[in-house]
Order: structure tokens, then C-alpha cells, then sequence
């Protein structure tokens, strides 16, 4: 039984290596970063993982979407923490997350240095109101970009968008 145990959790972190080491290839593909350089990431991640209560999966797997869209380690690794604290409060998948924050940074023409005052949105109207972030941020995702176009700022589209969540709630 201990030899079938050992087995089993020696695959499982074979199999965990090689989930990470496919994140990591898919972010050298799309920037300048050898597997080297993205191995040599992992104390960073790793901190950053036990910092947000998530898996080291998770924080690659958000940076390389952020990666995908073109931006640099700083803002990717800015968006990334945020992006998690959205997906672990709001119960969300990562890429749901990311595809959430990054429509409501770009909708609004905001700097990914924003995405803490999207998470301080979300979280404050969620906290008063029978919504949730996720509501919120979906919602967001429909009309962030006519919004901005209108003259509105992303807190005034939140707040009007959680007020009509909460009229379809009741």
C-alpha cells in the first residue's frame, strides 16, 4: 500500500511539472522570455501563489494571458495579482477573471496599474448590494466600452449596472 501511494503521488507531481512546463512553453511563445528565463521565475510565482491562497498553476496560467495580450512583466505580474484576488473573492475560473478585468481596463481605457481600483469597485458594490463581483463584471463586460463612449467612468457604470442587477434579483 505505501509503494502504491509513493507511485501515485510521484506521477501526480510528474503530472503537475509537466501542466506547469506547458504554461511556461506557452509563455515563451509569446514573448522574448526563454524556458530558462520563465524557470527562473518560479520563486516569484511561487510567493505570489501563497500570497493570493492559489496554485502556482493559477498565477501562470493568468500571466500568460495577460502575456498573449503584449504587456510587459510589470504590468502582467500588476494585473495578475489583481486578477487573482478577483477570481478567489468573486469564485471565479482564472480566465474568467482575466477576460472580466481585462474588459473592464480596456472598455474603460484604463492602465493595468488600474485593476486595483476595478477590484476596489467591484468588491465595495458587491459588499453593499444583493450582487456579486461576478454579476458585476459580466455586466460590465456588455457596456464597458458604449459606457466610456457615452462620457460614463467605470464607477458610475458599475453602480448603474448593480442597481439593475438588483431590480432583476427582487
Amino acid at each position: 500500500n505505501a509503494v502504491n501511494l509513493f507511485t501515485k503521488a510521484v506521477r501526480d507531481a510528474f503530472e503537475s511539472v509537466k501542466e506547469l512546463d506547458a504554461s511556461m512553453t506557452d509563455i515563451a511563445v509569446v514573448t522574448d522570455f526563454n524556458l530558462g528565463d520563465i524557470w527562473d521565475t518560479v520563486p516569484e510565482y511561487t510567493d505570489l501563489a501563497n500570497k493570493m491562497g492559489v496554485t502556482i498553476q493559477g498565477v501562470y496560467d493568468v500571466s500568460k494571458l495577460y502575456y498573449q495580450q503584449g504587456l510587459d512583466t510589470n504590468e502582467v505580474m500588476k494585473a495578475s495579482e489583481e486578477t487573482l484576488k478577483m477570481a478567489r473573492i468573486a469564485g471565479l475560473e482564472y480566465a474568467t477573471a482575466t477576460d472580466y478585468m481585462t474588459a473592464a481596463l480596456r472598455g474603460f481605457k484604463l492602465e493595468m496599474e488600474d485593476a486595483t481600483r476595478v477590484n476596489d469597485i467591484f468588491s465595495r458594490l458587491a459588499a453593499i448590494t444583493a450582487s456579486d463581483t461576478g454579476e458585476i463584471a459580466s455586466a460590465l463586460t456588455r457596456t464597458a466600452s458604449i459606457a466610456q463612449s457615452a462620457g460614463m467612468d467605470i464607477e458610475q457604470t458599475s453602480a448603474f449596472l448593480t442597481q439593475m442587477i438588483e431590480i432583476l434579483l427582487k
